[in-house]
């Protein structure tokens, strides 16, 4: 399955999956990069808006980029609730962050919550990494995020594990998502497979969606030499969102490199 078909199916759950998991720590750490950088932002892989329409709201002008027209779609229903000073500061274009061409440099490119682990040939990191900085404006700073890899999860399948239970109060819908992994080290790659069970609230079956997608991890050597070929120099390697050192025990490598 690619990632098209993925986020297709994965598009309608991923904004109350993430809410109810708390994966929210990275937004208030770009927000800030943004308002700190004074705009334009250009996020690669934006998806359904969740760090992008908080920029927004910040004050900031951001341009969002995303492959999957199913991530932009739902995006799009958020951005026309919004006011309109917040609707005017955004524009987005479908499109692959390795090769899209836009017409406006930025002071600030980021590519929040694993982004780049989805561009799996080192060709593909290399081309996005030139096509940062074709869009980046003197001065200008790209920051983005991979996971440090658990060598738990890299050494044999692990799951299917019950990842989150949510209950929509107003549908009174329970959904769940299970997760189960599949490493493969020579390659440095890892698939993971979701499964979304949804019931109504008597308990009986609405819909059953799975769907897989496969990330390659990174060590810090790997990411300092990959910036360093394509001529960034990194000023800050944090291990968390909350800018603590990167060192033992970070969950996180979180970048902020400039030309």
């Amino acid at each position: 399955m690619g990632m098209l078909e993925l986020f297709g199916i994965a598009a309608r759950f991923y904004d109350a999956d993430y809410a109810a998991l708390g994966y929210n720590a990275d937004i208030p750490f770009y927000v800030e990069l943004a308002v700190a950088s004074g705009g334009p932002v250009l996020e690669m892989g934006c998806g359904t808006g969740r760090v992008l329409l908080p920029t927004a709201h910040a004050g900031v002008r951001i341009h969002g980029v995303d492959l999957s027209p199913d991530m932009l779609a739902e995006l799009r229903k958020k951005l026309a609730g919004e006011p309109d000073p917040v609707q005017q500061r955004v524009s987005l274009t479908e499109g692959d962050v390795c090769s899209v061409e836009l017409r406006t440099r930025f002071a600030l490119v980021t590519a929040p919550f694993r982004v780049v682990q989805a561009l799996l040939e080192r060709e593909d990191q290399r081309a996005w990494l030139r096509n940062v900085r074709r869009h980046l404006l003197p001065g200008g700073a790209l920051c983005f995020d991979v996971f440090q890899p658990d060598y738990r999860y890299l050494i044999e399948p692990r799951g299917p594990n019950l990842e989150m239970d949510r209950t929509d109060p107003n549908t009174g819908l329970r959904t769940r998502r299970t997760s189960r992994t599949v490493p493969y080290p020579a390659t440095q790659r890892l698939e993971v497979h979701f499964q979304w069970t949804v019931e109504d609230a008597g308990g009986r079956p609405v819909s059953e969606s799975s769907a897989s997608l496969v990330l390659t991890w990174f060590t810090r050597g790997e990411l300092e030499n990959l910036l360093e070929l394509e001529g960034f120099r990194i000023t800050d390697y944090w291990g968390s969102f909350q800018r603590e050192p990167f060192g033992e025990g970070s969950r996180d490598q979180i970048i902020r490199a400039v030309v």
